[in-house]
């Protein structure tokens, strides 16, 4: 994600997880079986901030996501299909759904019951399943999306409607408002996105279009695919006035963006430079990790951009600054891998997303003939840098610190191993994390295995104490 501010030194770039230990379980749901025993899965993962997102019992394997979306009213009807798999005997199991009115939930094919706790939706198959066993819940429901706040007073969370346009932005908690889910990037998981909106708009989302379904009575069904794990933060479902830009490819990455038809030549300037930022940064990390990447450009004045999987959203008051933008576009490109391919284990440790963007853009600008990346650095040192990145607080996610003083760990970790250890360590971190997730102490593992260096006081120093160095 990146607030939307005028300097050398970037806007901020917020907005990025993956859970413990994600499942890929392919293929058909298997028939509930009986176990003795169960007990219900955990309410919340247990994240040191935000201990009531996500659930336990069980991992997604995919989401099917099908919503009808009535523009004049504001109003959604949704069927979402999760297949997962058991972590344990699992009598009973939540998800996470902030308002929404739940019809009816199934349980492979069979009727569930329900109830509703705060943000919790609490089925109960008719029978225990057992450990190890895959199975899939529908869930049936509809209302007003509603965003909520969480993590930051920046901006609320989630659905975001606007007239008749709507968008999602959901760091850390908001997928929630539109769609049941497990709602912790520590359980990332693949996406089918079918969105049936009124022919006059048009939708776009993370992923490749699979397809396009004229379906009468002036609605159009669109269906996304998403093949690579996502975080459920990261979804994006937006719903307006778009023009739909094919970029070409990229070194085999297909580059498509939307733009708010009001703000398309504006798009295509500010967004000239994709193909150069991705070539860019490919070279420093590794390759870029999914098939697609593109920009969605809403006509609202956000504020901030973020990084959304494939298909990063900015406001109107981005595009309008053309190539000036490119800093706030660099940053949320280098999020695809670090916050999006690699996820953070938990929310204490959003520096492993923001720290290493910011830093992206240091590099980037060393690299394109600007200043060094140790002299924005020390540039960064003047900015807001005492409250520690490795720990902010869950009121303070965003703030110029997990940044700032992120980028300049980054900054103090290469000058004290030298280039050669310090670029091979961020390309092994992209590539035997991909997909996945990661914490700070396997970070600095990593970085003291590949250094053959003690690096805990270092990363104490910059991350946990109260004031910078």
């Amino acid at each position: 994600m990146t607030q939307v501010r005028r300097s050398r030194l970037a806007p901020f770039a917020s907005v990025a997880l993956g859970m413990v230990g994600a499942l890929m379980i392919l293929g058909p749901a298997a028939d509930l079986a009986a176990s003795p025993g169960g007990t219900p899965g955990a309410v919340g993962v247990g994240d040191p901030y935000f201990p009531e997102l996500g659930n336990g019992g069980y991992a997604v394997d995919h989401y099917r996501v099908d919503l009808t979306w009535a523009a004049d009213e504001g109003h959604l009807e949704g069927v979402t299909t999760i297949r997962s798999v058991t972590t344990q005997n699992l009598s009973r199991f939540d998800l996470d759904l902030a308002g929404m009115e739940v019809r009816k939930v199934t349980v492979d094919g069979r009727p569930a019951t329900f109830d509703r706790v705060g943000r919790e939706l609490v089925i109960t198959p008719d029978q225990v399943i057992g450990q190890g066993r895959r199975f899939t819940t529908e869930v049936t429901y509809h209302g007003r999306p509603t965003p909520i706040s969480m993590g930051t007073d920046l901006f609320a969370l989630g659905w975001q409607t606007r007239g008749r346009e709507a968008f999602v932005v959901s760091e850390p908690g908001g997928a929630a408002t539109f769609f049941p889910v497990n709602d912790h990037p520590s359980d990332k998981a693949t996406y089918t996105l079918r969105v049936t909106a009124p022919s006059d708009q048009t939708v776009a989302a993370n992923g490749r279009l699979a397809g396009r379904e004229e379906l009468g009575d002036d609605a159009t069904a669109w269906t996304y695919e998403v093949r690579d794990p996502m975080a459920s933060y990261l979804v994006q479902i937006a719903i307006g006035d778009y023009e739909l830009v094919d970029g070409g490819t990229v070194d085999g990455v297909v580059v498509r963006h939307a733009f708010h038809r009001k703000w398309a030549t504006e798009g295509r300037v500010a967004t000239e430079g994709t193909a150069v930022m991705i070539r860019a940064l490919a070279e420093v990390f590794g390759p870029y990790p999914f098939e697609a990447y593109g920009v969605l450009v809403v006509d609202d004045e956000l504020g901030f951009a973020l990084e959304t999987q494939t298909l990063t959203v900015l406001g109107r008051e981005l595009v309008v600054q053309g190539r000036g933008a490119d800093i706030t576009l660099l940053h949320e490109l280098a999020h695809q891998w670090f916050g999006n391919s690699v996820s953070v284990a938990s929310w204490n440790d959003i520096w492993l997303n923001e720290g290493f963007a910011t830093y992206a853009e240091w590099i980037y600008q060393e690299r394109s003939g600007g200043p060094t990346a140790a002299a924005l650095a020390q540039e960064a040192a003047a900015a807001g840098n005492n409250i520690p990145p490795g720990d902010p607080g869950p009121d303070e996610l965003f703030v110029p610190s997990v940044y700032l003083r992120g980028g300049r760990t980054l900054q103090a970790l290469r000058e004290t191993v030298g280039d050669g250890a310090f670029f091979e360590i961020l390309r092994t971190w992209a590539s035997e994390r991909a997909g996945a997730h990661g914490s700070t102490p396997e970070f600095i593992a990593l970085a003291e295995a590949i250094s053959g260096q003690r690096l805990g006081d270092l990363f104490q120093a910059w991350l946990y104490n109260p004031i910078s160095p």
